[in-house]
């Protein structure tokens, strides 16, 4: 959680005006918190909560404390709402709000399940379930000490992702892309 926080502040820098240089400072005077630490910090308050997790009530509560973090249009239509219904997004924002559930437990199948959970409150599109439920595996596996081979091959294989491309091919032709 720490680690998605920190690199959430440190792009957000970026987040419109992207780059590929590996040379950048870490942090800068423009150096800001946005939607995904928001709505992470959220997330883990649900958790905190216990059984049945409060998604829902606690991110829309703590999208409403903090309004001008960067949300997309129609989260911000969903968090001003009556309308508690998910919008079937496919956005990123259900991966990027995952990184507590990734910690909170030691057995694969219940982080899956509270995975989507906690993506389906806005991002009821598959796609954004399977972005969460990805991010929350790699992050189970690896508190579990598996080998990144065996991360990647799971991801590849269960989440249809493919990882087999170097960063530095990625980088001559990268587009920001903000779909899960």
């Amino acid at each position: 959680m720490l680690g998605a926080i920190a690199g959430d502040i440190i792009g957000s820098v970026y987040e419109f005006s992207n780059t590929s240089d590996k040379r950048f400072d870490l942090f800068t005077a423009r150096s800001e918190f946005t939607d995904d630490t928001v709505l992470t910090v959220a997330v883990a308050d649900a958790l905190m909560q216990g059984e049945p997790y409060p998604f829902k009530e606690k991110i829309r509560r703590w999208a409403l404390a903090y309004p001008h973090r960067g949300y997309g249009g129609r989260f911000q239509k969903w968090m001003h709402s009556s309308d508690d219904q998910p919008y079937g997004s496919f956005g990123n924002g259900s991966a990027m709000r995952v990184s507590p559930v990734g910690f909170a437990f030691g057995d694969e199948t219940q982080t899956l399940a509270v995975a989507e959970q906690s993506a389906t409150v806005t991002h009821n599109h598959p796609e954004g379930f399977k972005g969460a439920q990805a991010v929350a595996l790699t992050q189970f596996l690896a508190r579990r000490k598996a080998s990144k081979e065996t991360i990647s091959e799971r991801i590849q294989r269960d989440y249809g992702y493919d990882l087999s491309k170097p960063i530095s091919e990625i980088r001559k032709h990268y587009r920001f892309n903000e779909t899960c």
